[in-house]
C-alpha cells in the first residue's frame, strides 16, 4: 500500500495511506447514486413536466447542486464529498491541510462538470447533445482512472494540477510494540508510573518516536514537543508536577507500560 508523510507544525511525522484508485471509484459511484436520488426526489415533488417546463426550477434545484457539488462539499467539510466520507477518504494539500478554494476548483474543473453548465443554455451549445457531453465527461473519469492507476501518488490529471492527494482519513502505525520491548525485558522491574496503564498503543508510539527523534536530532523543536509531550503524559496520570529529567520520564513511563500491558 502506498504512503504519505507529513509533518506537523509540533515536527511530528504521521503517516498516512494513500487512497487507492479503486476506492476513489467506490466514493465516486456512491456519490452518483446519491445525487440521482436528489434528481428523483425534486422531480417527484416538483414533477417532471414542471421542471422541464421553468428552466428556473431545473437549473436552481438540479443543475447548480449537481454541478457544484462536488467542490462546494469539499471545501465545507474539509476534503470529503458524502461518498468519500463512506468510504472513508479525503482530499489533502501536499502538506496535510485542508483543501482551499484553489485546489477545490482545480479537482471540480478537471472533472470536466463545468460543461454541464452549457446544458441550460442551450444556445450556446450548437450541435452539441447532452448524450455527446455525458461522453465527454466519462472519458474524462476514465483516462482520471487510468491516470491515478500508474501514479506515483495515485493521483488523477485533476490532483496533480491542484497539487493534492486523496487519503485514508486513519494514519498508518510503522512500529508495532515488539520495537518497544527491545528498550529493556528485566522480568524483575517494578513499575514506576502504575497509572501508565490509561494510555493506548498509539499514545506509547507516539511516545517511542518522540524520544528517538530528541536522540537522533536534538534540535530546539523536537525538545520542545516532548517538553509538552511529558507535561501532558504527567499530568494525564495524576502528577503535580513533571519530573525535572522530562526524557528519562518518558522513557520509565514506556517501559511500565510495556511491563504492565504485556
Amino acid at each position: 500500500m502506498k504512503s504519505v508523510l507529513f509533518t506537523s507544525a509540533q515536527n511530528v511525522r504521521i503517516e498516512y495511506e494513500l487512497a487507492p484508485p479503486i476506492q476513489r471509484v467506490a466514493a465516486a459511484i456512491i456519490d452518483a447514486v446519491l445525487i440521482a436520488l436528489y434528481v428523483i426526489l425534486i422531480g417527484l415533488i416538483f414533477g417532471s413536466s414542471a421542471i422541464e417546463h421553468y428552466l428556473v426550477i431545473e437549473l436552481i434545484l438540479i443543475k447548480i447542486p449537481w454541478i457544484f457539488y462536488y467542490p462546494i462539499l469539499e471545501f465545507l467539510t474539509q476534503g470529503q464529498t458524502l461518498g468519500k466520507y463512506l468510504v472513508g477518504i479525503r482530499v489533502v494539500t501536499y502538506t496535510g491541510e485542508r483543501p482551499g478554494l484553489r485546489e477545490v476548483f482545480i479537482r471540480w474543473l478537471f472533472k470536466g462538470y463545468f460543461m454541464w453548465i452549457g446544458i441550460s443554455f442551450a444556445s450556446f451549445l450548437g450541435g452539441i447533445q447532452v448524450v455527446q457531453i455525458g461522453a465527454i465527461q466519462l472519458s474524462i473519469g476514465l483516462i482520471g482512472f487510468f491516470y491515478a492507476s500508474i501514479s506515483q501518488r495515485n493521483q488523477r490529471i485533476g490532483d496533480a494540477m491542484a497539487g493534492t492527494l486523496i487519503i485514508r482519513n486513519r494514519s498508518s502505525v510503522r512500529y508495532g510494540l515488539r520495537d518497544v520491548l527491545a528498550i529493556k525485558t528485566s522480568e524483575n522491574y517494578t513499575p514506576v508510573y502504575p497509572n501508565a496503564t490509561r494510555f493506548t498503543d498509539e499514545d506509547m508510539l507516539l511516545i517511542k518516536n518522540t524520544i528517538q527523534r530528541v536522540k537522533a536530532n536534538p534540535n530546539e523543536e523536537t525538545k520542545r514537543f516532548a517538553i509538552e509531550l511529558a507535561d501532558k503524559s504527567a499530568h494525564l496520570i495524576g502528577l503535580t508536577e513533571t519530573p525535572e529529567k522530562r526524557l528519562q520520564f518518558l522513557q520509565t513511563l514506556l517501559q511500565d507500560y510495556v511491563v504492565l500491558t504485556r
